[in-house]
This record gives C-alpha cells, structure tokens and sequence, in this order.
C-alpha cells in the first residue's frame, strides 16, 4: 500500500469498498511529556478513507495502538500512536487521500461532489479535510513567484438585477479596477 512502517492485515471488499486493514509493528514508545516507556494498552479501531483502487472507493482501518504512561505523576496518563503521514489527528481522510482530491480539482477540474462520489463519503466530509490544506496554499506568496503577469478571461461576475443597489441590486455585472 505505500505506507512506510505500517504492515497489512486484511484486504478485502465489502459492497463494492475496497478494506484494508493495517497496523504498525509492536515496539516500545515513549511518553510524549515526561519521556517514560509506557505499558501497551491495546489497541482501537481508526476507519480512514483512502485514495480509490481499482474504480472503488477504500477504506484503510488503522489499527491504532494505545499507551498508558508508566510514571503515576505524569499529566498524559495515556496517550494513543499518531502519524501524520498517514493521517492528521481526528482525521476521515488519509494524508494521500486529501493530496489526491487536491490534484484532482486542480488538474481535472473534478467537482467536489464528483471527489466524493469517487471516494465513496459525502461531500462535507472532502471539503471539511481538504479546505485547511488549500487555506494554507492560498495564503503562501510564494505561489506567486515567477509569474510574469496574471491575467482573467472576459467573464461576467455575476447577473445584475433591475433593482437599484439601496434596494437590494447588485451593480455591475463587469469585475470592476480600484
């Protein structure tokens, strides 16, 4: 599957979605505050939705492992594994998945709706992942470097209604220049 330190379990189908099953091998962790090993407490069931295979949509259940932290006097208490690269903390979709509806509405021209289709989720739940990621991108000045000049088709921004504008119009119809 791609994901680097984790091993699959299961692959199998279910109407029509592609389940993998993964977890990461057993080993010692410490605690994220005090440093301590901590004592394994199992582990709890993560369901991710995953970049689509094979024209179905994939659902990646992350086999998580829990922590409790050994030293009685330590805040933590207990603490569960994190990776960012396959998933943010409170995640639906996988670090791959969000990148993947990113080039797709990019590149594509996909919809989002379109993206949720193909992922097999709602809409909510792509735009919901996806929007801090292109928050983040439109704020970087960097994506303007080496752009020479910018430039906007002839386009009508919006109808403009019979109405004056104190009464509810909307104006012009043409992007207007300050």
């Amino acid at each position: 599957m791609g994901l680097e330190g984790f091993h699959v379990i299961d692959v199998s189908e279910h109407a029509g979605v592609i389940r993998a099953v993964i977890e990461s091998p057993a080993g010692p962790a410490g605690c994220s505050l005090c440093g301590v090993v901590a004592r394994s407490h199992g582990r709890r069931e993560v369901k991710l939705i995953d970049v689509p295979c094979f024209g179905r949509p994939v659902q990646v259940v992350w086999r998580k492992r829990t922590w409790r932290c050994a030293e009685e006097h330590c805040p933590a208490r207990s603490f569960t594994e994190q990776d960012l690269n396959l998933a943010g903390p409170r995640a639906l979709l996988t670090t791959r998945a969000c990148w993947w509806a990113i080039r797709q509405l990019r590149r594509e021209h996909a919809s989002v709706a379109g993206l949720a289709r193909q992922l097999g989720t709602t809409w909510r739940t792509i735009w919901r992942s996806i929007r801090p990621l292109l928050e983040v991108m439109a704020a970087d000045p960097a994506r303007f470097e080496n752009v020479a000049s910018l430039g906007v088709d002839e386009h009508i921004w919006h109808h403009v209604s019979t109405k004056p504008i104190g009464e509810g119009g909307r104006g012009p119809k043409e992007a207007l220049r300050n």
